[in-house]
């Protein structure tokens, strides 16, 4: 497998801009359901495109056992994930004058929705995904290496599967009656599965022919498109258990489906012009996600129509993404420590 994959990175950047626009047309037409699941569920997109590709690096500190390694797998990641995270933070915090508030804290150490949303107004909403994903890479690999070294065993595959039972018998038995997206699929302890789908993907795509299984995996996708938006229907209008139980498995087969077409997509693209630019779509695709709702904020603040502020709010969210991931995000990049 190549070390980066230029279509899972198109998929990425479409991901983020599908949440970013979604979030446009609600904050100014108000909410419209049909909108919010696209936007859900691109969000889970993510979920599973972080396991696929971190897949690699982990299997690597588990089979070395390696402490040293998950120390530097945790500052590489944070590198790549916290300071732009921080300044996304402060920048909405400023707009909103909530800088350093308790609610600020919470938010700036990823425990605002560990057990349950604590913050006394979610104003920094899109920060529900990054805390599964922090707390993620800290907790998946850990339980791992020591699982790995306590059984004495090697088989990576099943001790994922038996973490995700794990996170399965959590929900059942933590979740109360409150409402669902709140309660259950934003909260950290009862999502961090969400990820492991992906890295059980990784297993799996290398033996998939998808010249022989292509018109399947489209239909199954059509499938399970048609059947989450129904489940996320009735999870929002009705809250039935059994749904609400049933969304996880069915967004991560939809999720994996999605990345699985993307990833054999890669094979069809012979221009280098093509492959370089969806790499850098996806760089700044973290840039677009983290600072769409601070854009938001500021085209509010004039009166232009609709078409011009999307317009704007395109321009803006492409020029500043773009300069943030340059100028700021690249240098710190390149500074990551490296694996022994």
């Amino acid at each position: 497998m190549k070390s980066r994959n230029s279509s899972i990175d198109l998929l990425r950047f479409l991901a983020a801009s599908i949440v970013a626009f979604s979030h446009m047309i609600i904050f100014y037409q108000g909410i419209n359901l049909n909108i919010e699941i696209i936007s859900s569920i691109s969000v889970e997109i993510f979920f599973i495109i972080s396991g696929f590709v971190l897949a690699p690096q982990i299997i690597n500190l588990v089979k070395k056992n390696n402490f040293y390694n998950y120390k530097i797998f945790l500052i590489r990641r944070w590198y790549r994930t916290i300071p732009i995270f921080i300044l996304s933070l402060i920048l909405t915090s400023i707009l909103l004058d909530k800088l350093f508030t308790f609610d600020f804290l919470k938010y700036a150490f990823f425990i605002q929705n560990f057990l349950y949303i604590s913050v006394n107004q979610d104003y920094f909403s899109i920060a529900w995904s990054l805390s599964v994903e922090e707390w993620f890479y800290i907790i998946f690999p850990l339980f791992l290496i020591i699982s790995s070294r306590i059984n004495n065993k090697k088989n990576i595959l099943i001790l994922s599967l038996i973490f995700i039972l794990l996170i399965l018998i959590l929900r059942i038995m933590l979740i109360n009656d409150q409402e669902w997206g709140n309660g259950v699929r934003r909260i950290v302890l009862f999502r961090l599965d969400a990820i492991a789908y992906g890295f059980l993907l990784f297993h799996l795509i290398d033996k998939i022919n998808i010249n022989k299984i292509i018109n399947i995996i489209l239909i199954a996708t059509l499938i399970f498109t048609i059947f989450l938006f129904y489940i996320m229907k009735i999870n929002a209008t009705q809250g039935v258990n059994f749904y609400e139980i049933f969304f996880h498995y069915v967004v991560a087969i939809w999720g994996s489906l999605i990345v699985i077409i993307f990833y054999f997509l890669e094979g069809l693209i012979k221009n280098l012009k093509i492959i370089e630019l969806n790499l850098f779509l996806g760089k700044i695709s973290y840039s677009i996600y983290l600072f769409h709702l601070p854009i938001i904020y500021l085209i509010s603040i004039f009166e232009w129509p609709l078409v011009l502020a999307i317009l704007i709010y395109i321009f803006l969210q492409f020029s500043f993404s773009s300069l943030i991931y340059i100028y700021f995000e690249e240098p710190i990049l390149k500074s990551r420590p490296n694996y022994r």
